[in-house]
């Protein structure tokens, strides 16, 4: 009786630590999936990114004649400084560049007597090959940024930099008509420009592709000096890894 009673125990006992043992190995492996699914590394970290836009330049003279598409670009390489525990959010920051263009029947030039830059419609005659103007800056981009692990990602940051240039290319005929001598020249100094730029922009897309959308905060030119320009882009993103 002794016998039977102690192999009972000792079943019994066997039987509960593999139990246990069992217990804590699936335990052991949920902990490990779930470890793996936390610490997933991201590839596409938003480290090189290029925006693709159009620009909307507010401000402009109504009366002008603006092509419907006035393409643009930025250039951006930042780092990805994550959160510990908390792997969704990041922060970006690196450096950037800003390119804009803007073409239309406007010439933009500088009135000697008022001390005003001032749009000038050229005339529906005159029938020109190229008329642009070029906008560009050199920022340090700071950005909060969302990732969820499906793939969907969401950001908002502020560019803040210098004014790089601003110039104007003409290429046609005399635009006030007493001359019928080709120009065809580029015009990069303009007074008054705004020598800083700031504009605030969002991102959303799904890994690799994204939307795009930027407002620039300040004007083109000094208040007073120029037409309160300031352009407003709606683009793509790519982000290589």
């Amino acid at each position: 009786m002794k016998r039977i009673t102690f192999t009972i125990v000792f079943l019994l006992s066997t039987f509960c630590v593999l139990a246990q043992n069992a217990t804590e190995h699936k335990n052991n492996q949920k902990d490990s999936i779930k470890r793996h699914i936390i610490e997933k590394p991201v590839i596409i970290r938003d480290r090189l990114t290029f925006d693709i836009f159009h620009s909307f330049w507010m401000g402009a003279p109504s009366q002008g004649n603006f092509k419907k598409f006035n393409p643009g670009f930025n250039v951006t390489a930042m780092w990805d400084f994550t959160l510990p525990q908390q792997s969704s959010i990041s922060f970006g920051l690196g450096l950037g560049f800003s390119y804009f263009s803007q073409y239309s029947n406007c010439l933009l030039q500088y009135d000697y007597q008022t001390g005003i830059n001032t749009y000038y419609i050229i005339p529906e005659n005159i029938k020109y090959k190229t008329n642009r103007i070029v906008y560009t800056n050199c920022n340090l981009p700071i950005e909060i940024r969302y990732r969820h692990r499906c793939g969907f990602k969401f950001s908002v940051g502020i560019h803040v930099g210098l004014v790089s240039g601003l110039a104007h290319r003409y290429k046609g005929p005399n635009y006030d008509g007493t001359t019928d001598v080709t120009l065809n020249y580029k015009n990069r100094d303009f007074y008054d420009k705004t020598k800083f730029s700031a504009d605030v922009y969002a991102r959303i897309g799904w890994k690799a592709i994204g939307v795009y959308y930027s407002y620039q905060l300040n004007k083109v030119f000094a208040s007073g000096k120029g037409p309160n320009i300031n352009p407003m882009s709606v683009g793509i993103s790519i982000s290589l890894f």
